[in-house]
């Protein structure tokens, strides 16, 4: 880079280290060999500190406005009031009691499910409407996670429990899908003229897949959840594995007569 003298754009900037190291290298060179150039770079730098100690000296003695004292900031400062705190503390609970719910109409619906199985002999017992509703609870108190004004955010250590609430649930529920897999399965085969006995090998292969499945949405979800916790990817994916589970629960009652 060959130059007559410094223009002022090369030494501001060559001033305020906004070149290149090309640049300031081919700078370097030239002003070894110019005087002209070093003096104006002396007073380019001059007036940037004395620029600098002026703002700084302005800064320091400037006083605040009467809205800036503390007069004027009291009220958004003090503590909120009794009733406040108590709304506070009731939104910030209620993601959790809408998991807790959930996680008792699951608990409820599958017991009646396996009382179904083992002790009444209905082997092709569906699971009820408690499930679905329990996804419907757990699915809003997802929703408080991804869209926190629409309550309050709450802690991390409530962020964690209903996560593991959420978590539970939803393992629970995928044991449900197991068992409508299982019989939509039969249902297939003995829909397209099929026997009981032909549908039993093709039923285990579709449990076989659907527990493979299972257990790797479980393990992983658990590792994502846990290391993303209270963020809001965390609670987009107990949205989306809950929904599909929602599909697959009622599933059998949009295609079964």
């Amino acid at each position: 880079m060959k130059m007559e003298h410094l223009d002022s754009e090369l030494q501001l900037g060559y001033v305020y280290r906004t070149l290149d190291d090309a640049e300031r290298e081919s700078i370097d060179a030239h002003l070894a060999i110019c005087p002209q150039c070093r003096a104006q770079l002396d007073r380019q730098e001059h007036a940037r500190k004395r620029i600098r100690r002026e703002i700084g000296s302005a800064l320091n003695s400037a006083a605040p406005s009467g809205q800036m004292a503390f007069a004027g900031i009291a009220d958004r400062v003090r503590p909120p009031g009794i009733w406040r705190s108590i709304w506070q503390s009731l939104a910030e609970g209620a993601p959790a009691l809408l998991a807790l719910a959930g996680l008792f109409l699951t608990l409820y619906g599958l017991s009646d499910v396996v009382q179904g199985i083992a002790g009444a002999g209905r082997p092709d017992a569906l699971p009820g409407p408690y499930p679905t509703l329990a996804v419907f609870f757990f699915l809003l108190a997802s929703v408080q996670g991804i869209e926190p004004p629409f309550l309050i955010r709450p802690r991390l250590w409530l962020q964690g429990l209903i996560a593991g609430i959420l978590w539970l649930g939803s393992a629970l529920i995928g044991l449900l899908n197991i068992i409508v897999i299982r019989d939509l399965t039969i249902a297939a085969v003995l829909a397209t003229g099929g026997t009981a006995a032909e549908a039993v090998p093709v039923t285990i292969l579709s449990i076989m897949v659907s527990v493979l499945i299972y257990i790797g949405v479980v393990i992983g979800g658990a590792d994502h959840h846990f290391r993303n916790l209270g963020q809001a990817g965390s609670w987009k994916l107990f949205s989306l594995t809950l929904l599909g589970q929602l599909f697959l629960l009622i599933l059998p009652y949009l295609i079964l007569p």
